[in-house]
């Protein structure tokens, strides 16, 4: 007899008995998937702490990518960890071959103008010059003596720097008026060189920075004309306006820069063969710039020479001030 014919009761348990077994094997299933799910999740957080291990042992290069939903939020914190990890080690990196070029760069820089010193006065103390010469080994004794200065001092400048720029307030200054007593500094050597000086100043030009900072700006970039720059004749120096920017230009015409030397400008303790100085002035000029929410950059002059451009955010006029300069 079939199930058909025997009746509602039969029906009735068979199909409970279907129904337990279809239930049973879906259960199987799940439990299948979790299971293999679990292994899953158990392998990618296995190799997450390996990857951890890692980058506890500074390997920071690591990342970790997985394809499990309930990992990727871990995953992602994960490398950017690590990503963080490595930007710090790079900067303490980059920090530690600062420090090396900054004690190589002193112990050259002072050992050299010292040795001079030391060697031109044992001269002078031992006799070993003539009397008529005493005088000019002392003249070039005390001249290897100011460079020996003026070098500490660049040192001391640069290692200050972030520290000098924190303690500095940035009060609203006319900044035209402040280059124009820096200019006034250079007209002696300028005239005695024989260099043709062109100024192009507005009248009031308003930022907000403290003047020193000015002053070192402009100092470090006429200096730099005057001391690197070969074959120099003539100096534009000109500061207009452009949008909401003061924009001083600082150019020579100076013998064609190879393109090492050019790339190299802002380097610290980077300087041209044979040229004075520390190699700090471009780069303190640039970390000011920077410092005040502007920037240094250099350009190639046509036919010759180099055209050095420092932007100053410009300040809003105050109450009652007719907004002044000149695009």
């Amino acid at each position: 007899m079939s199930a058909w014919q025997a009746g509602p009761g039969s029906w009735g348990s068979e199909a409970w008995w279907w129904s337990w077994a279809a239930l049973t094997l879906a259960m199987t299933l799940l439990a299948a998937l979790a299971f293999h799910w679990w292994l899953g999740l158990r392998r990618e957080l296995d190799r997450l702490a390996r990857l951890l291990d890692e980058a506890q042992g500074g390997n920071v290069r690591v990342r970790f990518h997985s394809r499990a939903w309930a990992v990727r939020p871990l995953a992602e914190r994960f490398n950017r960890l690590v990503r963080t990890l490595h930007d710090i080690e790079t900067e303490r990196r980059r920090e530690e071959t600062r420090r090396r070029q900054f004690v190589a760069a002193i112990s050259h820089d002072l050992r050299t103008p010292l040795t001079a010193v030391l060697g031109y006065l044992e001269a002078v103390l031992t006799g070993a010059v003539e009397a008529q010469e005493e005088r000019r080994y002392l003249e070039t004794a005390y001249a290897k003596g100011k460079e020996l200065r003026d070098t500490l001092d660049r040192f001391f400048e640069w290692a200050r720097l972030d520290l000098d720029v924190a303690d500095l307030p940035a009060p609203r200054i006319n900044l035209a008026e402040r280059l124009r007593q820096v200019l006034i500094e250079f007209y002696p050597a300028v005239h005695e060189r024989a260099i043709d000086l062109e100024v192009d100043l507005p009248e009031e030009a308003w930022v907000y920075c403290h003047p020193d900072l000015v002053a070192r700006v402009g100092r470090n970039l006429v200096q730099n004309a005057l001391q690197h720059a070969r074959g120099l004749s003539s100096l534009e120096i000109s500061l207009r306006r452009d949008g909401d920017q003061w924009v001083l230009k600082v150019a020579d015409d100076g013998d064609p820069v190879p393109d090492e030397v050019l790339t190299a400008l802002f380097t610290p303790f980077q300087r041209r063969p044979g040229s004075p100085g520390a190699g700090l002035g471009l780069a303190i000029s640039r970390h000011l710039a920077r410092a005040w929410g502007g920037d240094l950059t250099v350009a190639r002059r046509e036919p010759r020479g180099l055209e050095f451009t420092v932007h100053w955010p410009r300040a809003q006029p105050a109450p009652g001030e007719p907004a002044s300069g000149r695009p």
